[in-house]
């Protein structure tokens, strides 16, 4: 079944001084095998939203239905045991020092198969099959995930993540800090993913990798959904307003459209696409 937000809202110090408003009234569904990115300027909601997915947070009013699992404020609707909900949903930070504890890269990523119940040997394959998606081979092993880079410290956060082989993965700004082949990589590797059923729930700031991943997109104001969608609709969207970058790609396109060139921007999300869509309007 799909994931549902069900009329959902979410204060921060309800009932204090500090009481901010993070979600208002949200309803929508997620699809199975879906690629959604949530974007909207900081503070718009985007976190709050993803956290309430695994309850990391529960909601202030309404509920978010995850298949059996049921997120509520109301404790005779919401789900007691939410392990199975940890291992359904994944959640990669958008920091990734958040999620690294012990003192070797192979231990950390291991860590979760075995806390969901499979064995050392089961473990440890899982932890080294991850590592090798996210291109960390045996030589990080033995390494301490703290003595790492930033970009590698992120990726040994996603193995461990993907590790745990989860049905929904949720990626909080998952390129940040990555340089540009390395972004690349996580590209390729998150489409992959996707293509084999799991679906993807990504909160960026970063335009270019949502209109090339994402097969929907929701704009975030002030708590509320403002806009749901094809990611090819962000051309027709006031990306200033919402303080969100323009999509490299779309910028040409708009140069070119202002030189005369007749091109469209549907279906447009990356620089192959691009080149033949200026190939069919040469035509």
């Amino acid at each position: 079944m799909p994931i549902a937000y069900r009329n959902v809202s979410f204060v921060y110090s309800a009932g204090s001084p500090f009481e901010s408003a993070a979600l208002r009234g949200i309803d929508c569904a997620i699809e199975p095998g879906s690629f959604l990115a949530l974007v909207g300027r900081t503070g718009s909601g985007k976190s709050t939203m993803v956290q309430l997915l695994n309850a990391l947070l529960v909601p202030t009013e309404g509920e978010v239905v995850v298949d059996e699992y049921v997120n509520s404020p109301d404790k005779k609707r919401r789900t007691k045991k939410l392990k199975g909900l940890r291992k359904k949903v994944g959640y990669v930070f958008q920091f990734p020092e958040y999620q690294l504890f012990l003192d070797t890269v192979e231990k950390d990523v291991a860590y979760g198969p075995k806390n969901f119940g499979a064995t050392p040997e089961e473990a440890l394959k899982k932890a080294h099959e991850a590592l090798g998606k996210v291109g960390l081979d045996s030589s990080f092993y033995e390494r301490s995930p703290f003595a790492l880079s930033g970009g590698e410290k992120r990726k040994v956060a996603m193995a461990g993540i993907l590790a745990m082989e989860p049905d929904v993965l949720v990626l909080d700004e998952p390129t940040a800090g990555l340089d540009p082949e390395a972004s690349r990589e996580m590209i390729a590797l998150f489409k992959e993913i996707n293509a084999q059923g799991t679906t993807i729930v990504l909160v960026s700031h970063d335009m270019d990798l949502v209109l090339e991943c994402a097969t929907r997109l929701i704009v975030l104001e002030n708590g509320k959904i403002v806009k749901d969608g094809d990611p090819s609709s962000l051309f027709e969207v006031d990306l200033e307003s919402y303080a969100l970058e323009e999509p490299k790609v779309f910028a040409f396109v708009d140069a070119l459209r202002k030189l005369g060139m007749s091109i469209s921007p549907d279906g447009i999300s990356n620089v192959e696409t691009l080149a033949e869509k200026i190939k069919e309007a040469k035509k």
